[in-house]
């Protein structure tokens, strides 16, 4: 019986030919054949191949989000890889996009930058293939609709895009071969891997987070929490937690104070207690 992995990343990548690189590198297995190609392994890495455009990128995020092979409610990471081009930059040239426009819609959003690279670029999502380069920016034809479907599903510093140059105005998209594409996701390969792994540390720590409070909870289950004190009994927990009391908070929990602002003023006045 497969095992549930820990943490789940999901690449969305638009065409086999930028996939199959990313396939052979964490050991990918297809799994799912309609309405999209679907791939894991059992580290928590899924691939979709969602077909070329915004909303195809779209409808794949949701439908991949659908699909729960780790914890429930666990928060899952979001990168789309792929193609782009510009005016002037060299190909092979590798990125995170800093700023995403929707050419058709206007509308622009801000990713999350990893601390690891920087290589920053905006980017521009058109509904064709861009060949005048008009505009000092990346262009490609998946990463706004991807964005916008992978941060309602998500936090926004868990969805990244990562682009490799493949043409400019001395190369020609029509240039672009099966073998170009093979050899400029390669490169991508180390700046992925980078990503990755701060991916893993984010996850890690947010997940974390929910397994705490989903325990805290969990022992005090009879009491109501409005939305703000249950934003409070997180924070103490995480306090608690934090400065190796994990014993103690689960003895407090364990007493059944009641109602939640009492048993607030109980986990405050014993945090403060042991701090002075």
């Amino acid at each position: 019986m497969r095992s549930k992995p820990s943490f789940t990343i999901n690449f969305v990548v638009a065409h086999k030919l930028e996939a199959y690189p990313l396939i052979r590198h964490f050991s990918l297995e297809e799994f799912i054949q309609k309405p999209y190609r679907v791939f894991r392994n059992d580290n928590g890495i899924r691939l979709v191949i969602c077909g070329q455009g915004s909303s195809n990128a779209s409808e794949a995020v949701r439908y991949l989000s659908e699909i729960i092979d780790g914890t429930p409610n666990f928060k899952q990471g979001w990168i789309n890889v792929g193609i782009a081009g510009h005016k002037t930059l060299d190909l092979g040239f590798c990125f995170l996009a800093n700023k995403i426009l929707s050419k058709k819609t206007g509308e622009v959003y801000y990713p999350s930058m990893s601390a690891g690279t920087k290589n920053t670029k905006g980017l521009i999502t058109v509904d064709r293939p861009e060949k005048l380069y008009a505009e000092d920016a990346a262009y490609d034809m998946e990463a706004s609709g991807f964005f916008k479907a992978a941060v309602l599903c998500s936090e926004l510093e868990l969805v990244y895009v990562i682009k490799v140059i493949s043409d400019n105005k001395a190369n020609s998209m029509d240039d672009i071969t099966k073998d170009l594409v093979d050899d400029l996701m390669l490169r991508t390969l180390t700046f992925i891997d980078l990503v990755v792994c701060e991916l893993k540390s984010r996850l890690a720590l947010l997940n974390q987070a929910l397994v705490l409070e989903h325990n805290c909870l969990n022992m005090v289950k009879s009491i109501h929490f409005s939305v703000y004190q249950r934003n409070q009994f997180r924070k103490i927990c995480q306090q608690f937690y934090a400065m190796g009391r994990k014993e103690e908070l689960s003895l407090i929990l364990h007493c059944n104070i009641a109602p939640a602002d009492q048993l607030l003023q109980k986990l405050s006045d014993e945090l403060t207690r042991r701090v002075q």
